[in-house]
């Protein structure tokens, strides 16, 4: 008598792996900060062009906590005047205004002053 014994391939089972993959969490991005366009202009033509975005920081009194606000160069009005020596332009928002004086001392223009007014939102 004669025992045979077959041999069958064996099969392979793949575990899948139940580790996950970690990422790196990402820093929150701030927002882009809108740009506008500012020109101040007499019968001689625009003695004043600034194309900035405007980002305030202030202080809330009662929490003490700085705080940013982005002015909307679409909700914005423009006024000011134009000098031979100094000119002036005032952009006022909803909540405040900014105030840039310029002085001419030729071959250089530069700002001499800036003002501001800001109220806060969180402080009603």
């Amino acid at each position: 008598m004669t025992n045979t014994t077959t041999i069958r391939p064996g099969t392979q089972t793949t575990i899948p792996s139940t580790t996950m993959t970690l990422r790196p969490t990402l820093a929150p991005r701030p927002s882009p900060i809108p740009t506008g366009t500012y020109t101040i202009s007499s019968g001689n033509g625009t003695c004043i062009k600034a194309v900035m975005g405007l980002q305030l920081m202030a202080q809330n009194t009662q929490t003490k906590q700085t705080e940013y606000t982005t002015v909307d160069p679409n909700a914005t009005q423009t006024s000011g005047s134009c000098g031979m020596v100094q000119s002036e332009l005032n952009i006022t928002f909803s909540g405040g205004f900014i105030n840039f004086i310029f002085v001419k001392q030729a071959p250089m223009y530069y700002v001499s002053k800036i003002e501001s007014r800001l109220q806060l939102s969180s402080e009603g």
